[in-house]
């Protein structure tokens, strides 16, 4: 592939020399609380949060929520946490106001009052799950209290404490978590019985347990009769039975000294918790991260403390020198500059822009400099995909629950048996790293000139369109500031002071009409004077873009010196590892000997082992299984924040001096279970106000960890270069969930078919119990065009179903379920694909709106900004829509986009090109798509072919992905490939197209 440059040569004559400008200031991608004093107004400080306040309401809120989606497993039926009750008359839904327990019930009372937890009675129980995570769950339930009956006093009795409700626990096991569907549900339950009378209250109950179950695609295996319920279900299979139950729910109190197992709602509250031991201590988070999310953007408070290891050798121009495996962008190491010296930083990052390869070059570089990093995930894919990239590198410690103590000894023995015997060779760990921040300075002086260039030739392009209205008005600069006459810089200011009339105006007039043959009216004055400054700007910018090397040569420099950084990388790595292991034998083996006898949760042995195993990685619930202690890390980084609920943030930022927060903008956050009175509540007991935490992101149910990060500092970061997608989806995505922000670098699959079809089906889309809709004809379909996708499918691919309700996505689940498929089938709302199923290859998408649709419905589904960010962003192949087409192409969402037959309209530069090639005798046709790649011009001439790509690009980020793009086009086709800057198409057509016709 060919650039065609500027040098002087290709230019040609450019008249009249001129001065060497000013170079332009080089476009970079600023970090957070860096540089010189920004421009931009910064807000006053926010006064901070009381911590002691906002620890109390996010507890209270915990605590509550844990009773709403409590858990009962189907072996613990009639033990000592659930119990059934006798059969009967159903007492309590149907406007009793007691019920009896048997004995099996009065132990689970005996057991709740214990143990501090709430009892919850429901009705009907429903069964559902496979092996040793079967639940057994009631579809109603509501808070009970035991009070004492004079005529039963050998056994309590249960009276209602509160509203009915619908259980969320056994919602969201079938992926109804959307807060309006559960609003509604709520709300429909607890409309008066029909009827003053039992019989008509018991009828009303039946009614609306039916409906439900049916809106729930949830089987009856018993005749739902609240007159006459089962005493314990027949047979424990799958369905609603006609059963009531009693159980108790919600975190219990631990004896005293008991430690919580991490990842349970009793480790989280006891880190919440400041009279716990090791709950966070208010008085100690001054140097945390947790002090900088809680006084917001501008606030004031001390820096964070310095880190461990850190060197001053280790800056280059004040930034860190990185470690990394692969080739870091600009954005990626922008966020790593904040990350290792800002107190808090908060990273949007869309699907597919690399953020687990930010996570881990942010890792290995605190590891060389001899920080302590703990890498927090929200799922298990996060930790897994941390740990896979750190093999070879340095080991990473995964702690969580007492499933992974075996996994922590295995570790242990290993780096044991690797780190014995003789130390490591004596290696200067400062000349790695001089050589290290050498090859990382030839990287960023690259970035610099092709940021300069690019800024350059984005310049050139708007001044030359300028100069080509100027000479279609007939004011030509060649012709008026040639050598003889002299340039710009020397009329300009005779033309000013002429207009501005005086003493000298007639002479400087005078010449004007003389030498330029120009009248000296005001109004050609004025036109002289604009022609002059523009050609003056012309002309500067033309000798800035000489300056620099030639493109070709410029990234050559950058890839070489990019495989150096990283060949000196590892080297330091292990380095900075190697003796750290070798000396803290004794701790690894106090550790391991710790391990074999003490079996519980609990932190023995481990300060030692943090000295020596810098990088830990767990999951965002599982912080409990290190140490409580302020600034225990220097940095915490935190994955899949939009998921994470601030309470699970707090304690992850108490261990850390600096935390970096990485998430996808586009999630709304994680859906509470809480009621609207329970958390207000919370609040006024917290003495706390519900706008101020709003505007921080830091109130529980609607706001994430992500959010409350974003807010709490004076700009979020963004990863802007997504990778995975076809282009034509990931670019969708960008404009309509991420503002046009995200930029698409993947590489096109010519043989993998269509990224986008349409099968039309012009269903109805009805209501169904609760806020949510349900169109039958869309889904019956949608499991016809599965299983013809799946019988053409090469194997080992897979598919997904979505659909954005869940009545539609139970619908499909049935539809699927009795059926037989070659590949891997999963169905699921908008967060199916997110989590542990991070991308699929197919996804067959129901979006659900026909024709006639309800406004609060179509409002509802097209706002949903994470349902098309995952679909189209975490589609690898293609994306099937299964739906009506006349419906949706008449809106403005992604799948009008998608539909609609793009508009390929040229610009000035490129109409100019494509008339002299088409002058010069060649066949030009423009947009042409070939292997999957999109050329600007296709130029035959002869028996030959030529790519052409137009360089429009403002930066150079952009300016590199076009480079990239014509790589691949030169390697896929075999053609010449040319890189033409778009400003050359206007200023110097002729020459342009001589030197393209001969491109080799």
């Amino acid at each position: 592939m060919r650039s065609l440059r500027d040098d002087e040569q290709e230019i040609g004559d450019l008249g009249t020399p001129v001065s060497a400008g000013r170079r332009p200031a080089v476009i970079r991608i600023g970090r957070q609380g860096a540089g010189g004093a920004s421009l931009r107004w910064k807000p006053p400080a926010a006064e901070a949060i009381d911590p002691r306040a906002l620890l109390g309401y996010l507890r209270a809120c915990l605590r509550r929520e844990a009773v709403h989606t409590h858990t009962v497993l189907l072996g613990h039926l009639d033990g000592d946490t659930c119990a059934c009750l006798p059969g009967g008359t159903e007492p309590l839904f149907t406007g009793g106001d007691r019920a009896p327990v048997g004995p099996a019930a009065a132990r689970v009372v005996r057991l709740a009052a214990r143990h501090g937890q709430a009892l919850r009675y429901g009705y009907p129980l429903v069964i559902l799950g496979e092996g040793a995570d079967r639940a057994a769950l009631p579809l109603l339930t509501v808070d009970v209290q035991a009070v004492e009956d004079p005529a039963f006093p050998d056994a309590p009795r249960l009276r209602a404490i509160g509203p009915p409700d619908v259980n969320a626990a056994l919602l969201e096991r079938l992926g109804a978590t959307d807060p309006e569907d559960l609003f509604e549900l709520r709300t429909r339950l607890r409309s008066g019985p029909q009827g003053p009378h039992l019989d008509g209250r018991v009828a009303d109950l039946a009614v609306k347990v039916r409906t439900l179950l049916s809106r729930l695609e949830i089987e009856r295996v018993d005749d739902i009769d609240p007159a006459a319920t089962r005493d314990a279900p027949r047979d424990p299979v799958d369905g609603a039975h006609n059963v009531a139950v009693l159980f108790r729910a919600g975190p219990g109190a631990r004896p005293g000294g008991e430690v919580p197992e991490p990842g349970t709602v009793e480790a989280v509250l006891a880190d919440l918790d400041p009279t716990e031991q090791d709950g966070i201590d208010p008085g100690a988070i001054g140097d945390t991260a947790l002090q900088a999310l809680l006084r917001g953007p501008g606030g004031a408070g001390p820096d964070p403390a310095p880190a461990r290891g850190a060197r001053a050798g280790d800056e280059h121009d004040g930034d860190p020198v990185p470690l990394s495996a692969f080739p870091l962008d600009q954005a990626r190491y922008a966020a790593l500059c904040a990350a290792m010296t800002d107190g808090l930083t908060a990273v949007a990052a869309p699907p597919g822009t690399g953020v687990h390869d930010l996570v881990d070059a942010v890792v290995r570089t605190a590891v060389g400099a001899g920080q302590r990093v703990l890498v927090c995930g929200r799922t298990e894919h996060d930790v897994r995909e941390v740990l896979r990239r750190a093999e070879g590198g340095h080991p990473v410690m995964r702690v969580g629950g007492k499933e992974h103590r075996a996994a922590e000894a295995r570790l242990i023995g290993r780096l044991l048996a690797e780190h014995g015997g003789a130390p490591p060779r004596a290696e200067d760990p400062a000349a790695h790293r001089a050589e290290l921040a050498r090859h990382w300075s030839v990287v960023r002086a690259v970035w610099d000139e092709m940021d300069g260039m690019a800024a350059g030739g984005y310049e050139l392009a708007h001044l030359a369109l300028e100069r080509e209205l100027g000479i279609a008005d007939g004011w030509d600069p060649d012709r008026l500031f040639t050598p003889e006459r002299g340039g710009p810089e020397y009329w300009l200011p005779r033309a000013e002071r002429a207009f501005a009339g005086g003493l000298g105006a007639f002479q400087h007039r005078s010449a004007i009409r003389r030498e330029l043959g120009l009248g000296t009216d005001p109004e050609t004055l004025a036109r002289l004077c604009a022609t002059a400054r523009l050609e003056s700007r012309w002309r500067a910018a033309l000798d800035r873009r000489t300056r620099h090397a030639p493109l070709g040569e410029l990234t050559e420099r950058l890839r070489e010196a990019q495989e150096r950084h990283r060949g000196i990388g590892a080297r330091c790595l292990a380095v900075a590892v190697e003796p750290r292991l070798w000396r803290g034998r004794p701790a690894l083996e106090n550790r391991l000997e710790t391990l074999n006898w003490h079996h519980g949760p609990g932190w023995p042995g481990m300060d030692g082992l943090i000295e020596v195993l810098p990088a830990w990685a767990c999951r965002t619930d599982q912080v409990r299984a290190l140490p409580s202690r302020a600034g225990l890390f220097d940095l915490v980084v935190v994955l899949g924040a939009e998921r994470t609920r601030v309470c699970e943030l707090l304690p992850a930022l108490h261990r850390a001096n600096r935390a970096l927060v990485v998430g996808d903008p586009a999630h709304p956050g994680p859906a509470s279970a809480l009621e609207p009175d329970e958390e207000r509540r919370a609040l006024a007991a917290a003495g706390l106000a519900a706008d101020r935490l709003d505007e921080r992101g830091l109130r529980h149910g609607t706001g994430s960890a992500l959010r409350a990060a974003a807010r709490a500092v004076d700009e979020p970061l963004w990863l802007d270069e997504h990778s995975g997608a076809p282009p034509l989806l990931a670019e969708t995505a960008s404009r309509h969930c991420y503002g046009g922000r995200v930029a698409v670098s993947t590489a096109p699959d010519p043989g993998g078919g269509p990224a986008f079809e349409w099968r039309d089906v012009a269903g109805v889309c009805e209501a169904a119990p609760g806020l949510s809709y349900i169109n039958r004809e869309e889904a019956y379909r949608a499991a016809v065009v599965v299983d013809e996708i799946d019988e053409h499918l090469p194997r080992g691919r897979t598919i997904a179903v979505v659909a954005p309700t869940q009545p539609q996505v139970a619908l499909l689940r049935r539809l699927l379920r009795p059926r037989t498929f070659r590949h891997r089938v999963v169905v699921g709302g908008p967060d199916l694909l997110g989590g542990d199923l991070d991308h699929t290859d197919i996804t067959v998408l129901s979006p659900l709106l026909a024709r006639g649709a309800p406004a609060i419905i179509e409002r509802r589904v097209r706002r949903m900004g994470h349902l098309w960010s995952a679909v189209l962003t975490r589609t690898g192949q293609r994306l099937v829509v299964v739906g009506d087409r006349s419906h949706w192409e008449a809106g403005d969402g992604p799948l009008a986009e998608l539909v609609a037959v793009p508009e390929n309209a040229p610009d000035g530069a490129c109409r100019a090109l494509v008339d002299r090639l088409r002058e010069a005798g060649t066949r030009v046709r423009l947009q042409q798509t070939v292997e999957g790649w999109t050329a600007d011009l296709v130029v035959r001439f002869g028996a030959r072919r030529l790519l052409i790509l137009l360089d429009r690009e403002p930066d150079g980020r952009r300016l590199r992905r076009l480079m990239a793009r014509g790589d691949a086009l030169n390697r896929i086709t075999g053609d010449p490939v040319v890189v033409v800057p778009a400003w050359r198409c206007l200023a110097d057509p002729d020459r342009l197209v001589r030197e393209i016709l001969g491109a080799r």
